[in-house]
This record gives structure tokens, sequence and C-alpha cells, in this order.
């Protein structure tokens, strides 16, 4: 009987750690892309603003790294102190961010600027543009994922991250059809309730798809990673 009762109690301790610690790291994830919020908030929804939203989105290029960071810790020590790792995350992801997260974002904005052109026309070529289009923007989503999460552990060379994220891109399909039905989901759930959904979830949502990709870590420790063991230093 007492065995139980520690048990029950061992089980609401860490469902209650896991809300704090979601809680507060979200909290720190609002705070660093307040830039993106202040335009989100005061600018209209309208496709002439995409500018303005591209350079808000600049400065969150570290705040999602330090998200992935933190929960990439909490998914494999399944402790995090929210505060040290996400500050932690976001200093030392910094420079490398920048250089991954600017190229990301100025082919998002490539994508989407050619697929609003291409809406403009109901000709049959202009159909079979948009169409290639998404199929582009869902691939280019799938790439973002993985080099946003494997960065968030692993130091590659940028041109090395970006191969490993094609390649994983195709090669675990499992992993890739779940963070897309991810992404899938909280679009449907944010189109559903509030635009705002996607910020006050972002920490449970990026939890979520970095559970996901477990596979692909392991993947990489036993395809890409030289261990000590061997004799050289490893590059995580």
């Amino acid at each position: 009987m007492e065995d139980k009762k520690e048990y029950g109690q061992g089980i609401l301790f860490t469902v209650t750690n896991y809300i704090y610690w979601f809680l507060l790291t979200n909290i720190y994830f609002i705070l660093m892309n307040s830039v993106f919020l202040f335009f989100f908030m005061t600018l209209q929804p309208s496709f002439s603003n995409i500018l303005l939203y591209f350079l808000a989105l600049i400065p969150s290029g570290p705040a999602i790294a330090a998200m992935c960071y933190s929960m990439e810790k909490l998914v494999r020590t399944k402790e995090l102190s929210p505060t040290r790792d996400f500050f932690e995350g976001y200093k030392k992801n910094l420079k490398d961010t920048f250089s991954i997260w600017l190229p990301m974002l100025v082919i998002c904005f490539i994508l989407l600027v050619d697929f609003h052109y291409f809406r403009q026309s109901p000709s049959h070529i202009s159909q079979i543009g948009s169409t290639i289009l998404v199929v582009l923007l869902i691939m280019w989503a799938m790439v973002m994922l993985n080099v946003l999460v494997i960065n968030a552990r692993y130091k590659f060379r940028v041109r090395d991250l970006f191969r490993l994220s094609i390649y994983y891109g195709f090669t675990k399909v499992k992993q890739t059809t779940g963070n897309l039905l991810i992404l899938f989901i909280v679009g449907v759930i944010t189109a559903s309730t509030t635009n705002f959904f996607i910020l006050f979830t972002g920490s449970v949502i990026v939890f979520l798809i970095v559970l996901n990709m477990k596979a692909v870590f392991a993947d990489i420790e036993d395809h890409f990673l030289v261990t000590p063991s061997k004799g050289k230093q490893s590059r995580a």
C-alpha cells in the first residue's frame, strides 16, 4: 500500500516538474521573440507585410535554437534547469544559428513570394507552379526542422548539417512524417483558435518533435560521430 502511494506521488512530482519546465521555458521563448510579437500584433496579416515579418523573424532564430537545445536536453536526461539551460543554449548557438537561420529564412521568403505570384494567375501553368512550390515548401519545412534540432545537439559544418538534414528527411520516413503531422495538427489548431497558440505551446511542440527524432540522434551517433574509444574526439 505504501509502495503504491509513493509511486503515485512520484508520478505527480514528475508531471508537476514537466509543467513547470514547459511553462518557464515558454515564457523565456516569448520574451526572446518580443520583436516578432510586436510586429505580429501591430501589423495587418497581409502578404504586403511579408518583408517586415521576414525582418522581425531574424532575431527569432537563436530563441528557437535555445528552445530546441532545452527540449533536447529534457528528452535526453529527463531533467531541466529552465533558466540556465535556455540561456546557455541561446548563447552557445547564437553565432551558428544565424549562419543557418538567415539562409533558411531567405529561401522561405523566396518560395512564399513565388507562390503568391503564381496564385495571382488562374492559368494552368500557374496552378502547376503553385503545386510545385507547395511541395517545395513542405520539403523545406522538413529540412528546417531537422537542421534546427540536429544543430541543437551536435556541431557540424553548415554544409554537412544541411546534407544530414536532407538525408534523414528522406531516409527516416517515420520521423519525417511524424514531424510534418505535428506541424499539420498545430496549424489546424492555430487556424481554429488563435495565432498565438504556437507561441504559448512552443515548448510542448518542440518537445514532441525532439522526442520523435530520437532515432535520428541514435543514428548520427552510430554513423557520423567519432568516439573517444577509437582514439579521436567526438564532435558532439
